[in-house]
C-alpha cells in the first residue's frame, strides 16, 4: 500500500532537478510591492501569490494557490508564454495543474487570476516550498523567479490544513478536471452500540469546483490500522447532499471495528470501489481526531450551526450498590455566543471500554427550545453497570438525535473545463472541456439517528480510593436554599433547604439513624403541589444510604408559607456522619443537586433544636407512685421552655417526642409519646408525664429517662436520640 502511494507521488514530480541557483531570480524578479512579494517581468507587470492552501493527508499533500498576473502596462500580456511549477528546498519540482479554464491573455490595466493545484509529499512545510515561474522559449524554459509559499500563508494568516484532496476525475472520467473535493476531519468517537463497537468520524467536505457535485458511488472509504487491516466505512449523515461550490458540508461516517482496535496508526483511505489494496486517492490520519474529555472540561459543540455552544460534563459520580455500579452525570450546554441557539436533543450512554457493555440514558426534563447568550441548561443521565467495573475504564458518550431530512430536488447542468500537463510545467492553453457529473435528481432521505457529540472519561468519579461523589458535591450551609438544577419535578417557585440533620445510634441493633428535616417555601402566588423528591446520603468513602420520607405529608403548600418534612436514613454503626454528600433526585432518579453536609451535634446543656421548635428543659424530676393493681407509675415532672424558631407549617404528620424509661441494665420499662400539635402538645411551663404498668421488682433508684424524636416512615419508626434527662428525685 505504502509503495503504491510512493509511486504515485514520484510520478507527480518533474524529472527536472533544480540546483540551489534555481531560487535566484532575474534582476526584474524583485520582491515587495505594497508589502506583497512579487516576481516582476517589468516595472509594471508582475506575478503575485494569493489564496494559498497547503493540505497534508496521511501520506500525500496538496498545494492549492492562485497566481495573479498584474498587468499595469499599456499592452496585453499572454500568460500562455509562461509556466508554473512547485519546487522544494532540495531542488525537487512538482507538477502544478491549472484547475480551471480561463483566458490566457490579460488586458492592459487588468489582473488575471490563474488557479493551480499540485500534489506534494505530506511532510513538506510552507517554509520548504516555493512557486516557481518560468518562461517558455520555444521548447526550453527560462526561470523568471519564485514566490514564497510561507510568506503568502503568513500574510493571509493561514496554517497547514489536515486535508485529503480528491480529484473525482480519477474515479470517473466524465467529471471535469476541476471536480476536486477536500475532506477535512472533525472528531472521531469509538462507541459501543447495539452489541458492536463502532467508530464515528465527522468530516467536512468542500467542493472546490464551480459546479454543484454529488459524491460518486464509486468512491469507497476505509479505515486502516497500523497492521494494514482495513474496515469498510459508510456515510450515515450527509451522504445524499448535493455539494454546492465552495460550501463546506459536514458528514459523518460509521465503521464497525473490533473491540481491540487502537487509534494509534489509524488512517482513513479514499479509494475507487474495490481497489483499496491497489489505489489510494487520498488519506487522512484519524488517530489524532479521537477526542476524550475530562470531567469539568469545556469543549465547543461539534456543530457549526450551533456556533458558540459549549458542552461540559460538569459532574459525575459512581457508587457500588447491591444491584450494580450506579452512575450519574450532569452535562451542561452553555451559549457563549451573542445570539440565540437551539438546544439539541441529547441522550447518553455509559460504556465500559474493556468489557463491551453499555447502558443508555435519557433526560426527559421539560426545558425551553433555545438558549439566550450566557444561558445554560443541564442534562442529567444515570445508569447501572455491573458492580465489578472500575471507573477508570468507563466513559460517558453523549449523542445528538438527528432529525430526518429530505433535501430539495436540484437540477444543475453545465460544462467545466480543466487544463493540465503531465510535464513539470502547466500551460494554460493545453486544456479541453468535459461535462461534470452533476446531481440532476438528488433526494436525501437520511434516517433519524443519534450521532455522538462528546465522550468523557469517568476516571475519578468512583469508589473507595478514587474521587467519590462526596468530593464532587457542592459546599453547603444548612438553612440556605439548594441551587437545584432545572427539572420538571420541583416548581421553580419552591425553595428547598436542609434545616436540620442529626444522628443517633441504636445500642440494641448496632445501626445508626439520621433524621434530616427539609423546609419547602412557596414563593409564588398560588398553592403548589409538594414535590415527592428522593434523597440519599453518600459518604466520602463512596457508600450510599437511601432516604425514607415520613409516611404522610400534606398535598399542597399555600403561597408565602413554608412546610417542613422529615427523611430518615439507616447507616452502619461505623459511620461517623462527619463527611456526607446529600443527593436529591427527581421521580426518574435523575440527580438535581448534590451538597456536602455533616450531622449536627446536640448541645449537652441549654436548648435543643427540633426544628422548627427549640426545647429547653430547665428542670426534670421523677417519682414512683403505687397503684391499687400492685403496679407502679413513674411520674416525670418537666419545667419546659418551648419556642418556635420560625413560622412554618407543622401538622399531625410531624415528628413526635418519645420519653423512654430504662433501668440500670438498659432495659426499657415504659415509653410515652407527646406531639408538637393538638390538645396534648408540649408547651412551655410545668408538664407531667406518667409512665404506667411498671412492676414492683423493676423499681430502683437508677432508672434513666431518654428523650427521642420519632418520625413515622414506611419502613417503621425512625428514632433520633436527643438526650438523657438529668433527674432530680
Amino acid at each position: 500500500m505504502k509503495q503504491q502511494r510512493k509511486m504515485k507521488r514520484l510520478l507527480s514530480r518533474s524529472a527536472l532537478m533544480l540546483t540551489a541557483a534555481s531560487f535566484l531570480t532575474l534582476p526584474l524578479a524583485t520582491s515587495a510591492f505594497a508589502g506583497k512579494e512579487g516576481v516582476f517581468l517589468s516595472d509594471s507587470v508582475y506575478f503575485t501569490l494569493d489564496k494559498v492552501a497547503l493540505s497534508a493527508g496521511a501520506e500525500d499533500g496538496s498545494l492549492r494557490f492562485s497566481l495573479g498576473l498584474n498587468n499595469n502596462s499599456s499592452s496585453p500580456v499572454d500568460f500562455n508564454n509562461y509556466g508554473v511549477k512547485v519546487i522544494d528546498t532540495n531542488g525537487v519540482s512538482y507538477t502544478a495543474k491549472l484547475s480551471e479554464k480561463v483566458a490566457g491573455r490579460v488586458k492592459a490595466g487588468e489582473t488575471g487570476t490563474f488557479k493551480f493545484t499540485s500534489e506534494i509529499p505530506a511532510n513538506l512545510t510552507p517554509g520548504q516550498l516555493k512557486v516557481d515561474i518560468f518562461q517558455w522559449n520555444y521548447n526550453a524554459m527560462r526561470d523568471i523567479g519564485a514566490l514564497s509559499v510561507e510568506a503568502a500563508m503568513e500574510e493571509a494568516g493561514q496554517t497547514v490544513l489536515q486535508q485529503a484532496v480528491i480529484n473525482l476525475q480519477e474515479l470517473d472520467s466524465t467529471y471535469a478536471n476541476d471536480a476536486v473535493l477536500t475532506a477535512q476531519l472533525g472528531n472521531s468517537y469509538k462507541v459501543y452500540k447495539d452489541g458492536a463497537w463502532l467508530v464515528y468520524t465527522d468530516m467536512i467536505l468542500e467542493n472546490l469546483s464551480n459546479l454543484t457535485l454529488k459524491l460518486p458511488d464509486s468512491l469507497e472509504l476505509n479505515l486502516q490500522d497500523s497492521k494494514g487491516l482495513t474496515y469498510g466505512s459508510q456515510f450515515i449523515s450527509g451522504s445524499g447532499q448535493t455539494l454546492l461550490p465552495q460550501q463546506p458540508v459536514k458528514t459523518t461516517i460509521q465503521t464497525a471495528v473490533p473491540a481491540s482496535l487502537e487509534p494509534n496508526g489509524l488512517s482513513l483511505l479514499f479509494s475507487p470501489k474495490g481497489k483499496v489494496k491497489t489505489t489510494v486517492l487520498g488519506a487522512l490520519n484519524v488517530a489524532k481526531s479521537f477526542v476524550v474529555g475530562k470531567i469539568g472540561e469545556n469543549t465547543p459543540y461539534p456543530n457549526e450551526d450551533l456556533s458558540g455552544l459549549e458542552i461540559t460534563t460538569t459532574w459525575a459520580a459512581a457508587s457500588k450498590q447491591s444491584d450494580g455500579l450506579h452512575l450519574q452525570a450532569n452535562v451542561t450546554l452553555t451559549n457563549k455566543s451573542d445570539g440565540i441557539v437551539t438546544i439539541p436533543n441529547l441522550s447518553a450512554a455509559f460504556q465500559a471500554l474493556r468489557s463491551s457493555v453499555a447502558v443508555t440514558s435519557t433526560d426527559n426534563a421539560v426545558r425551553t427550545s433555545y438558549l439566550s447568550p450566557n444561558e445554560s441548561t443541564t442534562f442529567r443521565f444515570s445508569g447501572i453497570l455491573p458492580a465489578g467495573l472500575n471507573t477508570d475504564a468507563l466513559q460517558l458518550v453523549v449523542s445528538e438525535k438527528q432529525a430526518a431530512s429530505n433535501a430539495n430536488t436540484q437540477t444543475n447542468t453545465g460544462t467545466t473545463a480543466g487544463t493540465g500537463s503531465g510535464n513539470s510545467s502547466t500551460n494554460s492553453s493545453s486544456g479541453s472541456g468535459s461535462t461534470g457529473n452533476v446531481d440532476t435528481a438528488n433526494t436525501a432521505n437520511n434516517k433519524t439517528a443519534s450521532l455522538p457529540v462528546s465522550i468523557t472519561t469517568l476516571a475519578g468519579a468512583g469508589n473507595g480510593g478514587e474521587v467519590s461523589s462526596y468530593a464532587a458535591a457542592e459546599d453547603y450551609q444548612i438553612g440556605t436554599p439548594f441551587k437545584l438544577s432545572s427539572n420538571n419535578l420541583i416548581d421553580s417557585n419552591i425553595d428547598v433547604s436542609l434545616v436540620e440533620i442529626g444522628m443517633s445510634e441504636s445500642e440494641d441493633f448496632g445501626f445508626k439513624t439520621i433524621v434530616a428535616k427539609y423546609k419547602l417555601t412557596n414563593k409564588g402566588t398560588t398553592s403548589l403541589t409538594i414535590p415527592d423528591f428522593q434523597t440519599d446520603l453518600t459518604s466520602d468513602k463512596g457508600y450510599t444510604y437511601s432516604g425514607a420520607r415520613q409516611s404522610t405529608v400534606a398535598k399542597t403548600i399555600a403561597p408565602n408559607t413554608s412546610y417542613v418534612m422529615n427523611y430518615s436514613y439507616l447507616l452502619p454503626g461505623t459511620e461517623t456522619g462527619n463527611k456526607l454528600a446529600l443527593n436529591l433526585y427527581d421521580a426518574n432518579r435523575l440527580a438535581v443537586g448534590s451538597y456536602k453536609t455533616a450531622v449536627q451535634s446536640i448541645p449537652t446543656t441549654g436548648a435543643v433544636s427540633l426544628y422548627p421548635f427549640s426545647i429547653d428543659i430547665k428542670e426534670s424530676t421523677v417519682s414512683p407512685t403505687y397503684n391499687k393493681d400492685s403496679s407502679y407509675v413513674y411520674r416525670l415532672r418537666l419545667d419546659l421552655d418551648v419556642q418556635r424558631q420560625e413560622q412554618v407549617i407543622t401538622d399531625a404528620n410531624f415528628s413526635t417526642l418519645e420519653f423512654e424509661v430504662v433501668d440500670a441494665e438498659g432495659r426499657q420499662l415504659s415509653t410515652k409519646s407527646m406531639s408538637f400539635t393538638g390538645q396534648q402538645k408540649i408547651m412551655s411551663g410545668i408538664q407531667f408525664i406518667d409512665f404506667g404498668t411498671i412492676k414492683s421488682e423493676q423499681i430502683n433508684s437508677d432508672v434513666k429517662i431518654n428523650m427521642y424524636e420519632v418520625v413515622a416512615t414506611p419502613n417503621g419508626d425512625a428514632r433520633r436520640f436527643i438526650k438523657t434527662l438529668d433527674l432530680k428525685k
